[in-house]
């Protein structure tokens, strides 16, 4: 598990870890800065502070760089953290995107209009996806038998040319048109 993982799964430990070593640092600095206030009035309340002064020392000498190092874990943790949705939510949008794109994409209407080429263009699936999907449509309708076996052999070339996709890679299209055909 990597720093960055443990950070975003201990987050809220990381805070309260922060947040105390800052009380702590501030309690040490307190207590040091009234001493120096103290003895610089000569008050006699000054030496007892003065028997603590080695503890409000390390207080301070420890709390300020572990209050720092523990804001750091909790800033990376959050940072992590709201990265992972952002990127989450990147990804459902490309996947809605994709859908809206394919149903365009099959409307007869928007070839002939030119909008299904503008919806290409905006489209985030890879190439090879996009492929498949419409190489899947024309299959439905080689299955359906709306389309001659050349005809669909014939599309499918043109497909691949259009989204630049080698010919010769195998497909799980294939297989399921395979058992289609033998049902």
């Amino acid at each position: 598990m990597g720093l960055t993982q443990l950070a975003r799964n201990h987050v809220p430990a990381a805070v309260v870890l922060a947040l105390a070593f800052a009380a702590l640092s501030a309690v040490s600095v307190a207590g040091a800065t009234g001493w120096v206030v103290l003895a610089a009035l000569e008050v006699g309340t000054a030496s007892t502070l003065g028997t603590l002064l080695p503890l409000f020392a390390l207080g301070t000498v420890l709390g300020l760089p572990l209050t720092v190092a523990a804001a750091v874990v909790a800033a990376v943790g959050v940072a992590a953290h709201v990265s992972s949705v952002v990127t989450a939510k990147r990804r459902a949008a490309s996947t809605r995107l994709g859908q809206v794109a394919s149903r365009i994409e099959r409307h007869p209407l928007a070839r002939l209009l030119g909008v299904a080429a503008l919806v290409e263009d905006i489209d985030t699936r890879s190439p090879e996806r996009r492929a498949d999907d419409r190489i899947e449509r024309l299959k439905d309708r080689y299955v359906d038998g709306a389309l001659s076996e050349w005809e669909l052999e014939e599309r499918t070339r043109i497909v691949l040319d259009e989204e630049g996709v080698p010919s010769r890679r195998p497909s799980g299209l294939d297989d399921r048109l395979r058992d289609a055909e033998r049902s």
